[in-house]
């Protein structure tokens, strides 16, 4: 067989990012007609980039795995490269008028472009991580063996260095979102790099070609992940016996978390409950009797939150895919997601399988809104949303279009 890489900055069965995830289902499914080596780092938190699991090779569901050490644990001074990153961007965009013209020349003085603003951008991905020069170093020495690379992830070193070591058989799977880093211009010579880009959606496709218009000219397609209807487990209890809904994915500030606390906790409905699931980032304690965290459980628990749930809300406005939103489509679930999300906002329009919010008065609607369901509306948007999956994330279809890549950038030496 054929041997590929798939580069990706965390990797493992306790990782519950939705690149990751990703970069996990699509290695269990390609090793099917692949030898597929996994190159990724010893991480498990994404904010320390601990040395959490051991160096060296792992066997992952039948899957190879190599571990590389993050070099670089001391993530002093990546705030401040951040901070004049983004306020370099931010105003030297933002036009002069009359009200901010002295503020305006005041910060474009303090956040003027460098000599060095290239290598200010290097070590603000450094500093970003997981660092591992020796992953590089085995790139470069050892990618003859390889007829592709799968590097999932704009925004981390993996693939920002390692798109330069094999740029002649790349694949980029971006994950690419609004978020203010995208914009950043050290970005713009690694989306020029790619023998060929696999988006994810075709919001996502829109934002990278308008954004960075190299990649118009670099083969691409849509792929997205393949679902399949979840097995719910029909003789299990549920949970909590009133009404509830669901977050399910990493609990933190820049996935919407804290507005969505905020939000729910106006909800005036004496006992719905919000059921909050993965790993809480959130520095603050939030103490109501109404809010559920279950932190990090396993496959089966989750299902069965997910089965008896009135709707899954999706708080966050920046998302490439969502993978749990289609998820919980798939198990004919109404979804409630953040309007300012372009690719989240697509899923609703096109499934017709879930309801959108701008703002808090928004929320509190919809959440209302979705109580007052009946079984008939309850059936048909399960419907919807069922079908929705099933035409547009197969696998089937979704291995072809690798297949299609892989050979693309394999033909190219």
């Amino acid at each position: 067989m054929d041997k590929i890489a798939i580069v990706v900055q965390r990797y493992g069965k306790e990782v519950n990012g939705g690149a990751e995830l990703h970069a996990r289902l699509l290695a269990e499914r390609l090793k099917e007609r692949y030898e597929v080596e996994v190159l990724t780092s010893c991480s498990l938190d994404y904010h320390k980039w601990d040395n959490h699991y051991p160096p060296g090779e792992e066997i992952i569901n039948g899957g190879r795995v190599l571990r590389f050490i993050n070099e670089n644990e001391n993530l002093k001074g990546t705030h401040r490269l951040f901070r004049y990153l983004r306020g370099n961007l931010k105003y030297y965009n933002e036009k002069y008028t009359l009200s901010n013209l002295f503020i305006l020349f005041l910060r474009r003085f303090r956040y003027k472009k460098r000599k060095n603003h290239e290598g200010v951008f290097d070590s603000w991905i450094e500093g970003h991580g997981p660092v591992s020069r020796k992953m590089m170093s085995y790139i470069e020495q050892e990618k003859a063996k390889y007829k592709a690379f799968i590097f999932f992830s704009y925004l981390y070193y993996p693939t920002y260095f390692g798109l330069q070591k094999v740029t002649e058989k790349s694949i980029l799977i971006p994950t690419a979102h609004a978020e203010p880093s995208f914009y950043f211009s050290g970005f713009r010579k690694m989306f020029s790099l790619p023998r060929f880009i696999m988006y994810n959606t075709k919001s996502e496709k829109l934002l990278v070609e308008s954004t960075y218009p190299d990649t118009q000219r670099i083969k691409s397609d849509i792929a997205g992940i393949g679902f399949e209807p979840p097995l719910f487990d029909e003789d299990k209890e549920r949970e909590i016996k009133s009404q509830y809904f669901v977050y399910i994915g990493r609990i933190d500030i820049h996935k919407g978390c804290k507005e969505l606390l905020d939000y729910f906790t106006k909800v005036n409905k004496p006992g719905v409950k919000l059921v909050m699931i993965g790993k809480n980032h959130l520095k603050t304690e939030v103490k109501n009797d109404n809010i559920i965290f279950t932190g990090f459980i396993d496959e089966g628990e989750k299902l069965s939150y997910l089965q008896h749930c009135e709707a899954l809300l999706i708080p966050s406005r920046y998302e490439s895919l969502s993978m749990v939103t289609l998820e919980a489509m798939s198990a004919g679930k109404p979804v409630l997601a953040n309007g300012h999300c372009d690719v989240l906002k697509s899923h609703i329009d096109r499934s017709e399988a879930g309801f959108v919010y701008y703002n808090k008065e928004d929320f509190i609607a919809q959440i209302n809104k979705i109580l007052n369901l009946s079984a008939r509306d309850k059936q048909d948007i399960a419907q919807k949303g069922k079908s929705y999956v099933e035409k547009n994330f197969q696998w089937g279809n979704i291995m072809k279009k690798f297949d299609a890549a892989i050979d693309f950038v394999s033909a190219a030496e």
